[in-house]
């Protein structure tokens, strides 16, 4: 077998996948999204594993790639001298690691599996190749995307001040 016989076995096998519509509908950065327009986005899906208490990031390291928690859970924290202060608990069929999507910045937080993980990745330039070769689709997504760092930001200002948050 040739190594372009191999490709097109590959590219076969990838677009014959049983895809769970409903499943990726349920999350949070692909609400909205038609099934049409998740099966393309999900070619750009890497799997990956964490065991609980692995390291996915830490801070001040390159931010290229956004996640989405399949399975599990992840906190996502700071360090400061003699104290590690947690930012955000993110749960299953939740994003983290968006802030590099929109700016050129090393990481702020680091993250760690709390328990066993199945989380996809999502690298910064695939998303960007994405939303150009599928602008519709990409402003959903971008829309996703800025609703919930919007209520993350305004769920922190009001844990800041001291009022309850919904």
């Amino acid at each position: 077998m040739n190594l372009k016989t191999i490709r097109a076995l590959l590219r076969y096998n990838k677009e014959q996948e049983d895809i769970d519509f409903d499943f990726y509908r349920d999350f949070e950065m692909l609400s909205g999204l038609k099934d049409s327009e998740i099966r393309k986005l999900h070619d750009y899906f890497i799997n990956k594993t964490y065991r609980k208490g692995e390291i996915i990031f830490r801070e001040n390291h390159p931010s290229a790639v956004i996640y989405i928690i399949k399975h599990g859970k992840v906190r996502l924290y700071m360090n400061f001298p003699n104290n590690e202060v947690i930012v955000r608990l993110v749960e299953e069929k939740k994003h983290f690691g968006e802030i590099g999507i929109f700016i050129e910045a090393n990481r702020v937080t680091s993250a760690i599996a709390v328990v066993d993980s199945e989380l996809i990745a999502i690298k910064k330039s695939d998303f960007i190749s994405f939303i150009n070769n599928n602008p519709s689709t990409g402003i959903k997504l971008m829309y996703n995307l800025g609703r919930t760092v919007s209520n993350e930001l305004v769920n922190a200002l009001k844990t800041i001040w001291g009022y309850e948050t919904e």
